[in-house]
């Protein structure tokens, strides 16, 4: 009997055969640890995505944000998005958009001495009202960057953690705001919010969903945000990293930003991160290309 049992052992097939069970319960076994450990899981994505209007500029002359001699006396309109992500972990608001008040001036209020004009149809309380969303149910709040287009309604949030390159608190919380063209008003409740301070990238939520990704240049500590959509694919969020495709396609940074080459490094990164990621570029301040995507109350996956 026991010469027999040697000499099945002995074929190879059958070895496997009789330990396929054992082999296929191990495995098993494993996977059930690491979902539990989230050592094996594939990274996350983000719920759904809502693109919410918030405001509108009227440029007169788009010539400041272009090239020397190029768009002369030529007007342009910018979008203003802000954009909400429903995550597992929470909701996350990347920018807040133009100041609500601007609701009370329909025909919108002349900023930079008549430069261009702001305004806002319907308060970005409202519109999160309008999805069921109440401030305080944010969790978690990130700006592009500091400028009151993108902190109009920042005060709202005060209760949420904050996540800002250390740069940009510095210079935003620091002794002389105005000379990034920051004020105050805008952002001031935020002081003693609970804040993660960053120098770099950032995983927001630990599982690659959601990357904030240290784009300088525009402003001391600008940032933009790389978003892995479930239908949609990974989007980024540009901020102000550039206007509009035009000046992106070209690499082109305004005069007026606070440091031209870190603008074009931290454009030529995201250009990168395209690239490896497989991803679409959603320049916020381009009307065209904003108009083209599903808004608030409706929402993207």
């Amino acid at each position: 009997m026991l010469d027999s049992v040697k000499a099945l052992l002995s074929r190879p097939f059958l070895v496997r055969l009789l330990l396929l069970p054992v082999a296929t319960a191990l495995a098993a076994a494993c996977a059930m640890h690491d979902a539990k450990s989230g050592g094996a899981a594939a990274p996350a994505t983000v719920q759904r995505m809502y693109v919410i209007d918030c405001g509108q500029i009227v440029i007169k002359d788009l010539s400041r944000w272009s090239p020397p001699g190029v768009n002369v006396g030529k007007a342009f309109e910018f979008s203003d998005n802000c954009y909400l992500i429903q995550h597992a972990k929470g909701m996350m608001l990347w920018d807040s958009g133009l100041p609500d008040s601007l609701v009370a001036t329909p025909e919108g209020v002349s900023m930079a001495g008549g430069a261009f004009v702001t305004k806002r149809a319907k308060t970005l309380a409202s519109e999160l009202a309008e999805i069921g969303v109440a401030p305080t149910q944010i969790t978690r709040i990130a700006f592009s960057h500091t400028h009151a287009d993108h902190v109009g309604n920042a005060n709202m949030f005060a209760g949420a953690t904050l996540y800002m390159q250390q740069a940009e608190y510095d210079a935003a919380f620091g002794a002389e705001p105005g000379k990034y063209n920051f004020y105050p008003t805008y952002y001031d409740k935020l002081r003693n919010t609970p804040v993660v301070k960053l120098n770099g990238d950032y995983d927001i939520f630990g599982d690659g969903s959601v990357t904030i990704v240290s784009t300088p240049g525009h402003t001391p500590g600008h940032q933009s945000l790389m978003v892995r959509l479930p239908k949609s694919g990974t989007v980024i969020l540009s901020g102000d990293l550039a206007h509009y495709e035009e000046n992106w396609t070209n690499r082109f940074a305004p005069s007026f930003n606070f440091n031209r080459e870190q603008s074009v490094a931290s454009m030529n990164k995201v250009a990168s991160l395209l690239a490896d990621n497989h991803a679409t570029l959603w320049i916020n301040h381009d009307k065209a290309q904003s108009t083209a995507v599903r808004h608030s109350p409706s929402f993207v996956e």
